[in-house]
């Protein structure tokens, strides 16, 4: 049984910290190596387009408190330069401020991983940083135009390195012919090993400029799946007729017998 913390949004840094404990996250984040705390920075709209810098800071800082593993935030931009959209959105003065390292996974080093049994992406480019990374994924609540929900799963588009699936916009190759099976097989090499969700205010309608509900909620799990599933239900949607989740469902994670935290 895969346990959600569902908690009323008060502030980041108190309602991140109590929907982590919830989940036991303290005990369970790595002590060496590298956790990469990876927000929805798909360009430089303010949020809830974007993750906002207080929640990553908060991020930041229980994960600070709890480990002496190497913490970094990286991400690579739907749209634009990646540190452009850093300096735009406060990440740059926020890193500055903590020492923290911005990564730029469109212009990353990357490997080559393939992958025979991906529904279409058998091969994939991924940053060489993010391979033996803990991921922390950090996305805002957000309706999609292609995928009807983007959460902790299609949050990570942004490891896609841009210089590999780029087009009209950075990752626009990523969407064609199925954005939902692109995000099964980018979960399938990476998924995130832990999830967070700012669902404060969420975006309804389209992911770039819906219309903000208000929902005041943090959401947070090890499950990718049983996360996005209480987020899509959220949105009002049924995770049941959402392809990507029904796909990834008892392969990276599951949409059944979810315990809620609060």
């Amino acid at each position: 049984m895969s346990k959600v913390a569902k908690v009323k949004f008060i502030d980041y840094h108190s309602s991140i910290a109590q929907a982590l404990d919830l989940i036991g996250a303290g005990e369970k984040l790595p002590q060496e190596g590298l956790i990469i705390i990876k927000p929805n920075l798909t360009n430089s709209s303010p949020p809830p387009v974007t993750t906002s810098v207080k929640a990553v800071e908060a991020v930041y800082q229980y994960c600070k408190a709890h480990t002496k593993a190497k913490i970094a935030v990286g991400d690579g931009c739907g749209s634009g330069s990646t540190p452009d959209v850093y300096a735009t959105l406060g990440y740059t003065d926020m890193a500055k401020k903590h020492g923290i390292e911005l990564l730029d996974f469109n212009e990353a080093d990357t490997i080559t991983l393939e992958n025979n049994n991906a529904l279409q992406l058998k091969r994939f480019y991924m940053p060489r940083i993010v391979r033996n990374a803990f991921i922390i994924s950090l996305p805002v609540l957000k309706d999609h135009s292609f995928t009807k929900t983007t959460i902790s799963m299609k949050n990570m588009f942004g490891i896609a390195p841009g210089k590999y699936y780029s087009g009209s916009w950075n990752k626009s190759k990523l969407h064609s012919p199925s954005t939902d099976k692109s995000v099964v097989d980018i979960c399938t090499y990476k998924k995130p090993d832990l999830s967070i969700v700012d669902a404060s205010v969420a975006l309804k309608g389209m992911h770039l400029a819906g219309t903000h509900k208000k929902i005041g909620l943090i959401l947070a799990g090890f499950d990718p799946v049983a996360v996005d599933t209480i987020g899509s239900e959220l949105l009002g949607h049924n995770p049941k007729k959402l392809e990507y989740l029904t796909l990834a469902n008892g392969l990276l994670g599951t949409m059944n017998n979810i315990e809620i935290r609060c």
